[in-house]
């Protein structure tokens, strides 16, 4: 038997927490600004910009009966929005991660020093979304007032030092991750697509190492009945994020051309092989969270 074993677990959690963290923020240090590493050119306006599979409609009657250039269309729109929902959920991170700066840097050095290259890196992917936001000359698609409120409280109240904070920053950020696997994998899709997804997988690998070595660490320090207390709560945020994550907003369809986009909308919120989709990229971050206690 190791030493590392005779370790009481709370202590074994720290010292992983800290050994990945300079890992971490080695790997961070080789920074490279995205929007300049971009080939933005190639956004072909005749090319999907998402696999059909993952377009909302997809695998509806209703969907197979649009144009090819009205599915084109569609995967065009689908992918600003999905990336316009990034932005929303980047800019909760860095307005929290900014209010809470001096508390973290006084409490874990360590921790706060990754969190100024997470910071760094999560104001490159919103500067990555608004260029492409720009160059596809489309609007925002979603008002704030359509995202999850509980989610956008509760990422903006809950105590920062928390494995309930940390949590939602998890399920932010793991869920739509499986997405852009699933996006990457499509090597015919063009290369600022995949470029712009590669940097946000590479990056928010990281960010996910950091969230749940963090909601380890901290979920030690809570008994069964303050996760019991906290777990519905978490599970509501979970599905509001869900379903502004796989169900666009009628703005999004309206955009795309689509007339009587509040029908569209309707069908992608009952189309099954929608809801499997959400189900399968949901269930790594869920399964984790319930390894630590919380009934999700």
């Amino acid at each position: 038997m190791t030493f590392a074993s005779n370790l009481p677990v709370q202590a074994r959690i720290q010292r992983h927490h800290d050994a990945l963290v300079k890992r971490l923020s080695a790997h961070s240090s080789q920074y490279r600004d995205p929007v300049s590493t971009v080939p933005w050119e190639s956004l072909n306006q005749e090319q999907a910009w998402l696999p059909e599979t993952l377009v909302s409609l997809y695998g509806l009657p209703e969907y197979a009966q649009l144009s090819n250039e009205e599915r084109i269309r569609l995967s065009q729109v689908e992918f600003v929005s999905f990336c316009e929902l990034g932005l929303w959920l980047e800019a909760l991170f860095i307005q929290r991660l900014s209010a809470n700066s001096l508390q973290e840097m006084y409490r874990d050095p360590q921790g706060y020093h990754y969190q100024l290259h997470e910071l760094r890196e999560e104001v490159g992917h919103s500067l990555m979304f608004l260029e492409l936001q720009q160059r596809s000359h489309l609007p925002f698609m979603t008002p704030l007032s359509q995202r999850p409120p509980l989610a956008r409280l509760f990422a903006r109240y809950a105590p920062e030092g928390s494995a309930a904070f940390w949590a939602t920053i998890l399920i932010g950020e793991d869920v739509p991750d499986r997405m852009n696997r699933l996006i990457f994998s499509q090597k015919d899709l063009p290369s600022a697509v995949l470029a712009i997804t590669h940097v946000h997988m590479r990056e928010e690998a990281r960010h996910m190492a950091f969230a749940r070595t963090t909601i380890q660490m901290r979920s030690q320090s809570m008994n069964a009945l303050k996760k019991k207390m906290i777990s519905p709560v978490l599970r509501e945020v979970f599905r509001q994020f869900l379903r502004t994550c796989f169900f666009p907003s009628e703005q999004v369809y309206a955009a795309a051309g689509l007339s009587q986009p509040r029908v569209w909308a309707r069908r992608a919120r009952h189309n099954p092989q929608r809801i499997a989709l959400m189900r399968q990229c949901a269930s790594p971050s869920r399964d984790f969270l319930r390894t630590q206690g919380f009934a999700l």
